[in-house]
């Protein structure tokens, strides 16, 4: 369960938090962001502002359902910029999302946690002839699966399709949709078919 401090829950009640979020890369040579302006220390790391061009998004979310990929969106990049980032370097690099809750003054942290751990899935940048850049971020966590190389196994079929000698599945059932009707009319196709 994520807690939240008594002073952060306290600032969000009255409505004068600001909530942002940090990210870092832990590459060759770890970088350390956060949405927000000038330098900030976190841990003994320095986390560089990238002010209001930065994005992180969770998209869907449902009890029981699947998990979504946390997208960050870095917009406004220079050329310049963008060459430095080494898609190569980066990609498959294990990533920690902070969110962070400050004053409405922006100048003094109330809470910071962890708010996802995973792993740089995909980097796509879109550049503007003559202008800046965006760089999207997909960061895959551990709940979808974090480094699977091959599909969830399902049935005997399955495992057999990677391995005809391995029967560890033979005696998994593996059971087809039912549709159950409580109450309402039977459509008639599928009277017709009983």
């Amino acid at each position: 369960m994520k807690t939240i401090g008594v002073s952060a829950v306290a600032a969000m009640a009255r409505g004068e938090a600001i909530v942002t979020a940090a990210v870092s890369f832990f590459s060759v040579e770890p970088i350390h962001v956060f949405g927000g302006y000038g330098v900030f220390e976190m841990g003994g790391d320095a986390f560089h502002g990238l002010g209001d061009r930065a994005l992180a998004e969770v998209t869907g979310g449902a009890i029981g359902g699947s998990e979504q990929n946390v997208t960050l969106t870095l917009s406004g990049v220079d050329p310049e910029a963008a060459a430095l980032m080494d898609a190569e370097e980066v990609m498959g690099v294990g990533v920690v999302i902070y969110r962070m809750i400050f004053d409405g003054s922006g100048r003094n942290l109330l809470d910071v946690r962890p708010y996802k751990r995973g792993r740089v899935d995909e980097i796509v940048a879109e550049e503007t002839i003559g202008g800046t850049s965006t760089i999207t971020v997909q960061v895959e966590s551990a709940a979808r699966g974090l480094g699977r190389n091959n599909g969830r196994m399902r049935s005997d079929a399955d495992q057999r399709l990677i391995d005809p000698n391995d029967g560890f599945f033979k005696h998994t059932a593996y059971a087809g949709e039912k549709q159950i009707y409580f109450g309402g009319k039977i459509s008639s196709a599928v009277r017709s078919s009983f």
